[in-house]
């Protein structure tokens, strides 16, 4: 039978977006290394600001850490973010899209997809290299794009003052960071579901209050909690909808466990002729899935998925606003970033023109290729295509075809898909498209 997990396994967001933490935190490592090295190389290759001589503006990238001619040292490379500091500006402009997304009553779901986007798109992006500050805006109007929400490009941009261009000059990047992949399965209909599952028990129809009660502590927390940590990367739906249950009752919580994982097969039913087999069958896959030796499996799981969300609980929201926190941990960093930032990529604009610039000059040059130096087609080819001869017969027409001159290009090679699976190969990989992405 196909189950709930089994389901899961097949969804892009547990073969692309789940990891364990050894796994999440190498990846960040990884994505921050190599933002530095090619940052530190393109602002090592920049002209210096004190010499105006042209030697000085052509140096190569490999000298310039030796003196030039006229005595000026090289530049200084700034300190770059370090994972951990790029992780916490991550978390500030994610509750950023938080506190706007309520701010203009968006759904649950268009709050956490846009939250998630950021998230995911910085896994493999560094902080560095594409500003946070617009990439924020950038993965909230595409989350209402990808959740139905019906924004006016135009009022979107009106109500965060910003214009048109700067939005959609970053949609692209986005959806390479998120390797096209844009469903985010979202814990909040697992928890109707599980308040409807206990409110049929016989014993709860005396306790409804306490139900609601839990189902809009738990909903508090699935609105901040999760998306603010790595629950995402690490968890699946149903065990985060039960973490921010048990975190509201866990008496509750651990009922709705106990009822769901309790199967025990019965013995004896292995009768000749009777279809015992099957139902032996059966009975072992019910309590491969549902059998009271998961419970521990799953509580420990839970368990985990509940401390995760306690480290930023809904009443953190405030800490994220606090102007003192703001003060001595957020702007720092910002001042800092804007010294290590990547002088050719985080002008998201300009970035996008000089690529459509590039993109039109290469089809100039391939279309002067096809009409000068391309291949010419040759006669009995043409022929070939349109079916040959036309007094020829059909059976000396397929004799006169060669076996290796297909008209359609013959048999497609199979290539390695560029955003299948989850395992970054090389430095390159992480760029995850065609025009770059993490650095």
């Amino acid at each position: 039978m196909a189950t709930e997990d089994a389901r899961y396994r097949d969804s892009s967001q547990y073969r692309l977006w789940s990891f364990s933490p050894t796994q999440l935190s190498a990846l960040r490592e990884k994505t921050n290394a190599a933002a530095r090295a090619r940052i530190s190389e393109r602002l090592l290759s920049h002209p210096l600001p004190v010499s105006t001589s042209k030697q000085d503006l052509s140096a190569p990238t490999s000298n310039a850490n030796t003196p030039d001619p006229d005595g000026n040292s090289p530049p200084a490379l700034p300190e770059f973010l370090t994972p951990a500091e790029e992780l916490t500006l991550v978390g500030y402009y994610t509750s950023e899209i938080l506190r706007a997304s309520e701010a203009l009553h968006y759904a649950d779901e268009i709050k956490a997809t846009a939250a998630m986007f950021l998230k995911r798109f910085y896994i493999t992006n560094s902080i560095m290299t594409y500003p946070p500050a617009e990439m924020f805006f950038v993965a909230l109007f595409f989350a209402c794009k990808v959740d139905t929400g019906h924004v006016n490009l135009a009022e979107y941009t009106k109500i965060f003052n910003k214009s048109a261009e700067e939005i959609l000059a970053g949609e692209f990047l986005l959806c390479q960071g998120l390797r096209f992949a844009f469903d985010v399965k979202h814990p909040y209909r697992a928890l109707r579901g599980a308040m409807m599952e206990l409110a049929s028990l016989p014993d709860m129809q005396k306790d409804l209050k306490r139900l609601d009660e839990a189902e809009a502590k738990a909903r508090k927390v699935l609105q901040f909690s999760p998306l603010m940590t790595d629950a995402y990367f690490h968890y699946t739906p149903s065990q985060i909808m039960l973490a921010a249950l048990s975190l509201a009752d866990r008496g509750l919580a651990e009922r709705l466990i106990q009822e769901t994982f309790h199967f025990v097969a019965a013995e004896g039913n292995d009768t000749p002729g009777g279809g015992g087999g099957d139902n032996n069958k059966g009975n072992e896959e019910k309590a491969r899935v549902i059998g009271s030796q998961i419970r521990d499996k799953v509580l420990g799981a839970i368990e985990g998925c509940r401390d995760m969300l306690s480290r930023e609980l809904p009443e953190r929201k405030d800490y994220w606003l606090n102007k003192q926190v703001i003060k001595t941990q957020i702007t720092p960093l910002r001042k800092k970033l804007l010294k290590c930032k990547d002088p050719e990529r985080w002008n998201l604009v300009e970035l996008q023109r000089v690529r459509r610039e590039q993109a039109a000059k290469k089809m100039d040059s391939d279309d002067e290729d096809d009409l000068g130096g391309g291949k010419k087609v040759k006669k009995e080819e043409d022929g070939d295509i349109f079916g040959g001869d036309l007094g020829h017969s059909a059976k000396k027409r397929k004799m006169t075809v060669k076996k290796e001159e297909d008209p359609f290009g013959g048999p497609m090679v199979k290539k390695e898909e560029p955003f299948g699976g989850t395992k970054v190969k090389k430095e390159e990989d992480l760029s995850f498209g065609r025009f770059g992405g993490a650095l």
